[in-house]
């Protein structure tokens, strides 16, 4: 005999979904915002825009983002997490053209398919200087990005890989400068297959370097 006094279990009520069926569409929502603000910057990238994109009604965001500046928030909290699994890849390398490649490779492996995070880290990185409001309330990509170059220059330095007369602050900046303008080139200019091959390019350039030495020029 059914027990009498067990509630009954009646429909879903209406509000947020709860479960798996939550967490999938939060999910959903940011990953339409990432694809809404890429596409349009942050100021243009409504909450509209994005209901429409993610396939829910507006109300239904305010569910789970009171505000677009809490969204975007979350945005760079994914970012960080995926730049900074891509340093802790890197950091088990033992020399900086290891760290470098496999800091690149990691940060490949956590951006999807179609290249949105990273498309995101490079117009974050722009949003910032076009919203100073929002340097305040994210979390700092490029910071973490700069550290770990400086960090990587320094240990190569201390085994001897770059020489100690060596500007070190201007060899970070240099591949600051490779990190965030190879990918603004892959992500928002010529694609990925082209970038891969400059990121070879750039390799070979570091290993033998680009001009060859005086001394073996033709006279």
């Amino acid at each position: 005999m059914a027990d009498e006094t067990a509630p009954a279990v009646g429909p879903r009520g209406r509000g947020r979904p709860v479960g798996s069926d939550s967490a999938e569409t939060r999910a959903n929502i940011l990953r339409a915002a990432r694809a809404v603000i890429n596409e349009r910057g942050y100021e243009a990238a409504t909450f509209k825009a994005i209901a429409v994109r993610a396939g829910i009604s507006r109300p239904t965001m305010h569910y789970y983002f009171a505000t677009k500046e809490d969204l975007y928030d979350c945005l760079q909290r994914e970012a960080f997490a995926a730049v900074a699994a891509s340093i802790a890849a890197a950091k088990q390398r033992n020399t900086l053209l290891e760290q470098l490649t496999a800091f690149i490779s990691a940060a490949g492996e956590q951006d999807p398919s179609d290249g949105s995070m990273m498309r995101f880290v490079i117009a974050s990185r722009l949003e910032q200087h076009r919203h100073p409001e929002l340097r305040g309330s994210v979390t700092p990509v490029a910071e973490a990005v700069a550290d770990f170059y400086t960090w990587m220059v320094d240990e190569a330095m201390r085994r001897g890989e770059i020489p100690e007369d060596v500007d070190t602050g201007a060899v970070v900046n240099m591949l600051s400068a490779m990190f965030w303008g190879m990918g603004f080139f892959g992500r928002f200019v010529h694609g990925s297959e082209p970038a891969i091959a400059v990121a070879k390019q750039l390799n070979r350039m570091l290993r033998r370097g680009l001009l060859p030495s005086p001394a073996s020029l033709a006279v």
